[in-house]
């Protein structure tokens, strides 16, 4: 697993557990059977068709190595945390790790590939948000966004010194 080297090892670790709570049989494979009982578990009864869909295209036996490309392969697209930390500075402008909610989604939802007011809050929607001590214009405390903690939790799999 030398692909394993260039990546972030906390998130490497998460998606080892993660692999751990769809192979219910321990078996180190996540099968058919592992998967709708995954769902069962869930609450949600998926048809075998919609679980052999899940499976099309997938490399099988479907063990720890398989499971980790994959997940990859769908989030190659993910910043870094470096390159994403960068790109949330430019509204931090005191390098205090928190940037105001209103004004990011202002901006998010205004300029460039734009969001609908839906989608940036459904974005935000597990970001740590923090109240004060400044008032916006309504005479409310200020939301700040913790971007550094949204971030990590949003990041792609590179380390973040990652060239």
């Amino acid at each position: 697993m030398d692909f394993l080297k260039d990546l972030n090892q906390p998130k490497v670790y998460e998606l080892k557990k993660a692999f751990c709570l769809f192979d219910l049989d321990g078996d180190g494979v996540i099968s058919e059977q592992d998967l709708k009982n995954t769902f069962l578990t869930l609450g949600v009864d998926k048809s075998d068709y919609d679980i052999d869909k899940m499976f099309d295209g997938v490399v099988q036996p479907l063990n720890l190595d398989v499971f980790l490309l994959l997940i990859l392969q769908r989030a190659n697209g993910l910043a870094p945390q470096d390159v994403m930390l960068g790109a949330f500075r430019m509204w931090d402008k005191a390098n205090a790790g928190y940037i105001d909610k209103e004004r990011f989604i202002h901006d998010i939802t205004t300029y460039g590939d734009r969001f609908s007011l839906d989608e940036a809050n459904e974005a935000l929607e597990d970001a740590v948000v923090t109240r004060g001590p400044q008032l916006n214009a309504d005479g409310q405390l200020l939301e700040k966004l913790d971007y550094v903690d949204f971030v990590e939790n949003i990041s792609g799999f590179q380390k973040s010194d990652h060239k």
